[in-house]
Protein backbone atom coordinates (compact mmCIF):
# COMPACT_ATOMS: atom_id res chain seq x y z
CA UNK A 1 0.00 0.00 0.00
CA UNK A 2 2.95 2.33 1.11
CA UNK A 3 4.89 1.64 -2.54
CA UNK A 4 1.26 2.44 -4.13
CA UNK A 5 0.55 5.51 -2.54
CA UNK A 6 4.55 7.13 -3.06
CA UNK A 7 3.88 6.08 -7.01
CA UNK A 8 0.37 8.03 -7.47
CA UNK A 9 1.91 10.75 -5.37
CA UNK A 10 4.81 10.75 -7.53
CA UNK A 11 3.37 10.75 -10.96
CA UNK A 12 0.76 13.42 -9.36
CA UNK A 13 3.57 15.56 -9.05
CA UNK A 14 4.71 15.27 -12.64
CA UNK A 15 1.09 15.60 -14.04
CA UNK A 16 0.84 18.67 -12.62
CA UNK A 17 4.21 19.97 -13.76
CA UNK A 18 3.47 18.87 -17.17
CA UNK A 19 -0.27 19.68 -17.10
CA UNK A 20 0.99 23.28 -16.40
CA UNK A 21 3.17 23.74 -19.57
CA UNK A 22 0.35 21.85 -22.05
CA UNK A 23 -1.92 23.82 -24.14
CA UNK A 24 -3.98 21.25 -25.21
CA UNK A 25 -5.38 17.99 -24.27
CA UNK A 26 -4.12 14.64 -25.80
CA UNK A 27 -5.37 11.78 -26.02
CA UNK A 28 -2.78 9.57 -28.09
CA UNK A 29 0.82 9.24 -26.82
CA UNK A 30 3.94 8.01 -28.74
CA UNK A 31 6.99 5.96 -27.51
CA UNK A 32 10.25 6.01 -29.91
CA UNK A 33 13.00 3.53 -29.52
CA UNK A 34 16.45 3.61 -30.29
CA UNK A 35 17.64 5.77 -33.17
CA UNK A 36 13.71 6.44 -34.17
CA UNK A 37 14.05 10.06 -33.27
CA UNK A 38 13.84 11.45 -36.87
CA UNK A 39 9.65 10.11 -36.89
CA UNK A 40 9.29 13.17 -34.62
CA UNK A 41 10.43 15.69 -37.13
CA UNK A 42 6.88 14.74 -39.04
CA UNK A 43 5.35 16.67 -35.85
CA UNK A 44 4.77 20.15 -35.51
CA UNK A 45 6.27 20.48 -31.87
CA UNK A 46 4.41 23.15 -29.51
CA UNK A 47 6.62 22.19 -26.65
CA UNK A 48 9.38 20.07 -25.31
CA UNK A 49 10.24 19.26 -21.70
CA UNK A 50 13.69 17.24 -21.23
CA UNK A 51 12.86 14.17 -18.83
CA UNK A 52 15.35 16.10 -16.33
CA UNK A 53 13.11 18.82 -15.77
CA UNK A 54 10.07 16.76 -14.74
CA UNK A 55 9.52 15.25 -11.43
CA UNK A 56 10.89 12.20 -10.89
CA UNK A 57 11.08 11.52 -14.31
CA UNK A 58 13.50 8.76 -15.26
CA UNK A 59 16.41 10.02 -17.89
CA UNK A 60 17.69 8.25 -20.68
CA UNK A 61 21.10 7.23 -20.50
CA UNK A 62 21.93 5.42 -23.77
CA UNK A 63 22.58 7.18 -27.56
CA UNK A 64 19.93 7.20 -29.77
CA UNK A 65 17.35 7.97 -27.09
CA UNK A 66 16.91 11.98 -26.87
CA UNK A 67 15.29 12.33 -23.59
CA UNK A 68 12.23 14.71 -23.79
CA UNK A 69 8.59 14.73 -23.60
CA UNK A 70 7.61 16.39 -26.96
CA UNK A 71 3.88 18.03 -26.54
CA UNK A 72 2.79 18.50 -30.50
CA UNK A 73 0.39 18.55 -33.37
CA UNK A 74 -0.07 16.04 -36.60
CA UNK A 75 -2.84 17.63 -38.47
CA UNK A 76 -6.03 17.27 -36.17
CA UNK A 77 -4.16 15.14 -33.88
CA UNK A 78 -2.67 16.17 -30.71
CA UNK A 79 0.02 14.19 -29.38
CA UNK A 80 2.60 13.43 -26.21
CA UNK A 81 5.85 12.13 -27.82
CA UNK A 82 8.38 10.09 -25.39
CA UNK A 83 11.41 11.25 -27.49
CA UNK A 84 13.99 8.45 -26.06
CA UNK A 85 13.06 5.81 -23.45
CA UNK A 86 15.02 4.23 -20.14
CA UNK A 87 15.57 0.41 -19.52
CA UNK A 88 16.17 -1.96 -17.11
CA UNK A 89 19.98 -2.14 -17.70
CA UNK A 90 20.21 1.17 -17.07
CA UNK A 91 19.86 0.59 -13.33
CA UNK A 92 16.01 1.43 -13.38
CA UNK A 93 13.54 -0.58 -12.19
CA UNK A 94 10.43 -1.35 -13.98
CA UNK A 95 8.56 0.76 -11.69
CA UNK A 96 11.14 3.89 -13.00
CA UNK A 97 10.97 2.18 -16.88
CA UNK A 98 6.76 2.67 -16.49
CA UNK A 99 6.89 5.85 -14.76
CA UNK A 100 6.40 7.66 -17.76
CA UNK A 101 3.49 5.85 -19.60
CA UNK A 102 1.74 5.99 -16.14
CA UNK A 103 2.19 10.01 -16.17
CA UNK A 104 0.68 9.99 -19.51
CA UNK A 105 -2.26 8.08 -18.34
CA UNK A 106 -2.89 10.65 -15.90
CA UNK A 107 -2.70 13.09 -18.61
CA UNK A 108 -5.52 11.29 -20.31
CA UNK A 109 -3.53 9.62 -22.75
CA UNK A 110 -6.35 6.68 -24.09
CA UNK A 111 -4.25 4.91 -27.46
CA UNK A 112 -0.22 4.45 -26.64
CA UNK A 113 1.98 3.93 -30.01
CA UNK A 114 5.13 2.29 -28.74
CA UNK A 115 8.02 1.86 -31.14
CA UNK A 116 11.21 -0.20 -30.85
CA UNK A 117 14.64 -1.26 -32.98
CA UNK A 118 14.95 -4.94 -32.97
CA UNK A 119 16.90 -7.96 -34.06
CA UNK A 120 15.11 -10.76 -36.46
CA UNK A 121 14.65 -13.92 -34.94
CA UNK A 122 12.41 -15.45 -37.54
CA UNK A 123 13.62 -16.00 -40.98
CA UNK A 124 10.88 -14.14 -42.77
CA UNK A 125 12.03 -11.22 -41.30
CA UNK A 126 14.23 -8.85 -42.55
CA UNK A 127 16.04 -5.26 -41.53
CA UNK A 128 13.78 -2.37 -42.76
CA UNK A 129 10.71 -4.34 -42.23
CA UNK A 130 7.92 -3.31 -39.52
CA UNK A 131 6.66 -6.06 -37.04
CA UNK A 132 3.61 -5.62 -36.13
CA UNK A 133 3.53 -7.10 -32.27
CA UNK A 134 0.92 -9.82 -31.65
CA UNK A 135 2.05 -10.94 -28.68
CA UNK A 136 5.31 -10.60 -26.20
CA UNK A 137 7.62 -13.00 -24.34
CA UNK A 138 8.53 -11.40 -21.12
CA UNK A 139 12.28 -12.11 -19.86
CA UNK A 140 12.77 -8.55 -18.90
CA UNK A 141 13.18 -9.53 -15.03
CA UNK A 142 13.95 -7.45 -12.63
CA UNK A 143 11.93 -8.60 -9.23
CA UNK A 144 8.09 -8.96 -9.11
CA UNK A 145 6.83 -7.04 -11.93
CA UNK A 146 4.81 -3.85 -10.81
CA UNK A 147 1.27 -3.79 -11.22
CA UNK A 148 -0.73 0.05 -11.38
CA UNK A 149 -2.05 0.62 -7.86
CA UNK A 150 -5.81 -0.12 -7.94
CA UNK A 151 -6.20 -1.95 -10.88
CA UNK A 152 -6.67 -5.22 -11.53
CA UNK A 153 -5.19 -6.89 -14.46
CA UNK A 154 -7.69 -7.07 -17.31
CA UNK A 155 -8.33 -10.60 -19.13
CA UNK A 156 -7.88 -9.19 -23.05
CA UNK A 157 -5.02 -9.27 -25.64
CA UNK A 158 -2.13 -6.41 -24.42
CA UNK A 159 -2.48 -5.05 -27.86
CA UNK A 160 -4.85 -3.84 -29.94
CA UNK A 161 -6.72 -5.76 -32.53
CA UNK A 162 -8.42 -2.96 -33.97
CA UNK A 163 -5.39 -1.04 -34.13
CA UNK A 164 -3.15 -3.38 -35.64
CA UNK A 165 -5.75 -3.85 -38.48
CA UNK A 166 -5.51 -0.37 -39.05
CA UNK A 167 -1.59 -0.02 -39.16
CA UNK A 168 -2.23 -3.03 -41.57
CA UNK A 169 -3.98 -1.11 -43.72
CA UNK A 170 -2.03 2.04 -43.65
CA UNK A 171 0.97 -0.24 -44.33
CA UNK A 172 -0.47 -1.51 -47.93
CA UNK A 173 -1.47 1.56 -48.42
CA UNK A 174 1.85 2.73 -48.59
CA UNK A 175 3.94 -0.09 -49.69
CA UNK A 176 5.51 -0.70 -46.36
CA UNK A 177 6.39 -4.21 -45.50
CA UNK A 178 3.94 -4.70 -42.44
CA UNK A 179 4.35 -7.97 -40.63
CA UNK A 180 2.63 -9.14 -37.63
CA UNK A 181 5.40 -11.05 -34.86
CA UNK A 182 5.64 -12.17 -31.28
CA UNK A 183 8.47 -10.24 -29.81
CA UNK A 184 10.85 -10.66 -27.01
CA UNK A 185 11.75 -8.49 -24.44
CA UNK A 186 14.95 -9.15 -22.94
CA UNK A 187 17.20 -7.69 -20.47
CA UNK A 188 20.25 -6.49 -22.12
CA UNK A 189 22.57 -4.55 -22.41
CA UNK A 190 24.18 -7.74 -24.52
CA UNK A 191 23.25 -8.49 -27.74
CA UNK A 192 21.64 -12.00 -27.97
CA UNK A 193 24.19 -15.13 -29.26
CA UNK A 194 23.77 -17.61 -31.56
CA UNK A 195 22.13 -20.01 -28.33
CA UNK A 196 19.94 -17.49 -27.48
CA UNK A 197 18.67 -16.67 -30.55
CA UNK A 198 17.47 -20.12 -30.96
CA UNK A 199 16.04 -20.67 -27.44
CA UNK A 200 13.99 -17.17 -28.80
CA UNK A 201 12.88 -19.73 -31.83
CA UNK A 202 12.03 -22.61 -29.35
CA UNK A 203 9.52 -19.75 -27.75
CA UNK A 204 7.96 -18.63 -30.75
CA UNK A 205 9.51 -15.52 -30.66
CA UNK A 206 10.00 -13.15 -34.18
CA UNK A 207 12.10 -10.45 -33.12
CA UNK A 208 14.00 -9.61 -29.71
CA UNK A 209 14.21 -6.39 -28.06
CA UNK A 210 15.39 -4.62 -24.97
CA UNK A 211 12.12 -2.98 -23.98
CA UNK A 212 8.96 -2.45 -24.47
CA UNK A 213 7.22 -5.18 -22.74
CA UNK A 214 7.20 -2.85 -19.73
CA UNK A 215 5.74 -0.55 -20.53
CA UNK A 216 2.97 -2.22 -22.61
CA UNK A 217 2.16 -4.37 -19.46
CA UNK A 218 1.35 -1.00 -17.46
CA UNK A 219 -0.38 0.07 -20.30
CA UNK A 220 -2.58 -3.32 -20.23
CA UNK A 221 -3.15 -2.93 -16.24
CA UNK A 222 -4.25 0.58 -16.81
CA UNK A 223 -6.51 0.13 -20.07
CA UNK A 224 -4.61 2.02 -22.27
CA UNK A 225 -4.95 0.62 -26.26
CA UNK A 226 -1.55 -0.48 -27.48
CA UNK A 227 -0.43 -0.60 -30.92
CA UNK A 228 2.97 -1.96 -31.02
CA UNK A 229 5.36 -1.19 -33.80
CA UNK A 230 9.08 -2.59 -34.01
CA UNK A 231 11.56 -1.34 -36.51
CA UNK A 232 13.63 -4.60 -37.53
CA UNK A 233 17.32 -3.11 -38.12
CA UNK A 234 19.05 -6.39 -37.77
CA UNK A 235 19.47 -9.77 -38.09
CA UNK A 236 19.41 -11.09 -33.90
CA UNK A 237 23.32 -12.81 -33.31
CA UNK A 238 24.43 -10.61 -36.36
CA UNK A 239 25.67 -7.45 -34.97
CA UNK A 240 28.90 -5.92 -36.06
CA UNK A 241 29.11 -2.75 -35.06
CA UNK A 242 27.22 -2.75 -32.11
CA UNK A 243 24.53 -0.45 -31.04
CA UNK A 244 25.86 2.34 -33.12
CA UNK A 245 25.06 0.40 -35.97
CA UNK A 246 21.31 -0.56 -34.70
CA UNK A 247 20.57 3.16 -34.23
CA UNK A 248 22.57 4.39 -37.26
CA UNK A 249 19.82 2.21 -39.53
CA UNK A 250 17.26 2.97 -37.64
CA UNK A 251 17.52 6.71 -38.31
CA UNK A 252 17.82 5.90 -42.61
CA UNK A 253 14.93 3.23 -42.25
CA UNK A 254 12.71 5.58 -39.65
CA UNK A 255 10.86 7.03 -42.62
CA UNK A 256 8.76 3.01 -43.44
CA UNK A 257 8.07 3.34 -39.73
CA UNK A 258 6.91 7.03 -39.62
CA UNK A 259 4.23 6.39 -42.55
CA UNK A 260 2.70 3.64 -40.70
CA UNK A 261 2.15 6.09 -37.14
CA UNK A 262 1.27 8.86 -39.50
CA UNK A 263 -1.53 7.11 -41.15
CA UNK A 264 -2.86 5.60 -38.22
CA UNK A 265 -3.15 8.88 -36.39
CA UNK A 266 -4.66 10.27 -39.61
CA UNK A 267 -7.73 6.88 -39.81
CA UNK A 268 -7.77 8.00 -35.48
CA UNK A 269 -8.52 11.85 -36.11
CA UNK A 270 -11.36 10.75 -39.16
CA UNK A 271 -12.96 8.24 -36.13
CA UNK A 272 -13.50 10.46 -33.94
Amino acid sequence: MMAGTIVERQVEEARRYIARRVPFPARVGITLGSGLGPVRRSFRTVAALPYGEIPHFPVSTVAGHRGELVIARCGKQNVFILDGRVHCYEGYSRAQVTFPVRVLGSLGVKTMIITNASGAVSRRLKPGDVMLIDDHVDLIRTGAAEVAPGVHVLRRPYYSRRLGQIAEEVGRANGVSVRRGVLLGSTGPAYETKAEVEFARKLGADAVTMSTVPEVTVCHQLGISVLGLSLVTNVAASHAGGHEKVIGFAAKASASLRSVILGVLDELARAR
